[in-house]
């Protein structure tokens, strides 16, 4: 790699020395994710309710943890919406999530 020098623009009467450019090629490789039993079988639930997905009540009825539903959420695997419904004359606020198109890779491969 090229050492690069640069010079404080008030010490040369405001020039800026010119901006080198990289010349390395940089590879992504796509990571790995290694999905628990219990992050596979909530995108399992999720992929099988379709596009209106489950509520945030009924995945943690199923015994998953709020760390673990955000936890897919954070690695895009699902999404999580907030929606207010009306029950009666109260509205409430719940969570509505639906699995991405990585996560339906993730539990394909």
């Amino acid at each position: 790699m090229t050492p690069i020098s640069l010079t404080c623009p008030v010490l040369t009467g405001g020039a800026v020395p010119a901006i080198p450019t990289m010349s390395h090629t940089i590879t992504v490789t796509r990571r790995e994710r290694h999905l628990s039993a219990k992050q596979r079988w909530a995108l399992e639930i999720l992929a099988a309710a379709g596009l209106r997905g489950c509520t945030g009540a009924t995945l943690l009825a199923h015994g998953f943890s709020v760390d673990m539903l955000a936890d897919l959420v954070h690695d895009g695997l699902a999404t999580a919406h907030r929606q207010t419904m009306r029950i009666g004359r109260r509205k409430i606020q719940i969570a509505r999530m639906r699995i991405t198109d990585a996560g339906r890779r993730a539990i394909e491969g």
